[in-house]
Order: structure tokens, then C-alpha cells, then sequence
């Protein structure tokens, strides 16, 4: 029988395996990243939901005040643009009442139960927003060359509307060729674009309290009401096309 080596303390703990040790460590880690993650995942739609409610009561005090202009009452028109909506009552008419109606159509696009509930809705009010987009653009191509602080302002505007009619047809043809992925993606653009009129008027009264003159504010609206909401708009962008599987490879040629 062969006596233990003295070397060697009888009690001494038993080394363990390094496999065992680096499972242990990873079980660990992931029991303790697991609640975060879960945290996130349920606060996700928390944070979509106020979202959209604060983009449609954005949408509908932008339509309260902007629909004021269907009256066609000179009191309620801009006092440096009076004499040209007075001129153009047609175009203004044609840009506001379209504007107002895609404004108010835009939100509820993007609810998910709506969608998956009540698909023939969704189409239905999907195809008023993009008439109503047709209208508010063409509206819009009409009385930007006649705006304040030329040709800034006007190139400003000018270019809102042609790429509102661009991702409004873009969103369209997705649709019809049923194309999710693009169509969420231009749907969303053309929205951003048409929510310019909520940015442009929390741009000027900001620009006014901030002591800048009107014809400067102005010439920037023209251009920062649209490209602010474009940038929120490629975020979201992003986020779709993560939520999205991939599109299968074209098989090679030949």
C-alpha cells in the first residue's frame, strides 16, 4: 500500500477542468445578461407606442392649424404670402386639403394590428394617403416657385415635393409587387416628408424666440423642415431592414 506524498496537503482542494470553468463562466454570464435583455426586448414596445402617439398628435395639431387655409379667408393666410394665395387659390386648395388628408392617413399606416387584422383597410387607407400625397405634391410644385426668400426657399420646397411624390410612387410599386421590406421602407420616406409641415412649424416660432430674422428662418425651414425628418426617417430605416430576413442570392449567370 502505497503512502501518501507529504508533498501534498490531504485536504487540498481538487483542481477543475478548464472547460468546466469557461461553461460555468459563460452560464453565468448569460443568466445575468438574460434579465437585461429581456428588459429591453419589453421595453421596445413601450417606447413604439409613445412614439406614435407623439407623432400623431403631432400629425393632428398640424392639421387643426394647417386647415385653417381651406377657408380661403386672407385673415388666416401668411401676411408676407397673401397676395400670392389670393392669386392661387386653386393650388393652395390642392395642396392644403391633400396635405391635411395624408397628415391625418400617415400614422395609422404603420400600426401592426391594423395591418395584420385588417389588411383590406390598411390598402384602402394606403391608397387615399398616396391621392392625397398626388395632390399635396402637385400643390406644393405649383406655388413653391412663387415663395419667400428666393430661390433658396423655393429650391427648398421644390425639392420636398418631387421626393414626396418619388417615395410615394416608390412605396406604391413595392406594394404591388409585394414587396414588404421596400415598401415599409419608402412608405416610411414619404411620411417623413410629408410630417415637414409639423417641422416647419416648430421651426419658425423657435427660430423667432432664438432672435433670428424671418427671411433667414425662413430660407432654412425650407430645407430643414425635410432633411431633420429624413434623418429620423433612415434610423428607423435601419431598424427595419434588421427586422427583416435577408433576400435570398440571385443564382449566378450562366
Amino acid at each position: 500500500m502505497n503512502a501518501p506524498d507529504p508533498r501534498v496537503p490531504t485536504g487540498a482542494p481538487r483542481s477543475t477542468a478548464p472547460g468546466v470553468v469557461t461553461a460555468a463562466a459563460a452560464a453565468t454570464a448569460a443568466a445575468t445578461a438574460a434579465p437585461a435583455s429581456v428588459s429591453r426586448a419589453a421595453a421596445r414596445p413601450a417606447r413604439a407606442r409613445a412614439g406614435w402617439w407623439t407623432v400623431t398628435g403631432l400629425a393632428f395639431l398640424t392639421a387643426l392649424f394647417t386647415a385653417r387655409y381651406l377657408t380661403l379667408d386672407p385673415e388666416v393666410f401668411l401676411d408676407q404670402q397673401r397676395a400670392v394665395y389670393l392669386a392661387h387659390r386653386t393650388s393652395l386648395a390642392l395642396h392644403v386639403g391633400g396635405g391635411v388628408v395624408a397628415i391625418l392617413l400617415g400614422p395609422w399606416q404603420f400600426l401592426p394590428r391594423l395591418r395584420a387584422r385588417r389588411p383590406g383597410l390598411h390598402r384602402l387607407t394606403g391608397r387615399l394617403y398616396l391621392l392625397a400625397v398626388v395632390a399635396a405634391g402637385t400643390g406644393g410644385l405649383l406655388m413653391a416657385p412663387r415663395g419667400l426668400v428666393g430661390p433658396v426657399a423655393p429650391i427648398g420646397f421644390t425639392a420636398l415635393a418631387v421626393l414626396l411624390l418619388l417615395s410615394s410612387a416608390l412605396a406604391w410599386r413595392a406594394a404591388r409587387r409585394r414587396d414588404t421590406l421596400r415598401h415599409a421602407v419608402w412608405a416610411t420616406r414619404s411620411f417623413a416628408l410629408i410630417l415637414a409641415a409639423a417641422t416647419l412649424r416648430i421651426w419658425l416660432p423657435v427660430m423667432d424666440l432664438a432672435g433670428v430674422p424671418f427671411e433667414q428662418a425662413y430660407a432654412t425651414a425650407a430645407w430643414t423642415c425635410w432633411l431633420i425628418n429624413l434623418v429620423v426617417a433612415e434610423h428607423l430605416v435601419a431598424r427595419l431592414r434588421g427586422r427583416f430576413p435577408a433576400a435570398p442570392a440571385a443564382p449566378p449567370a450562366g
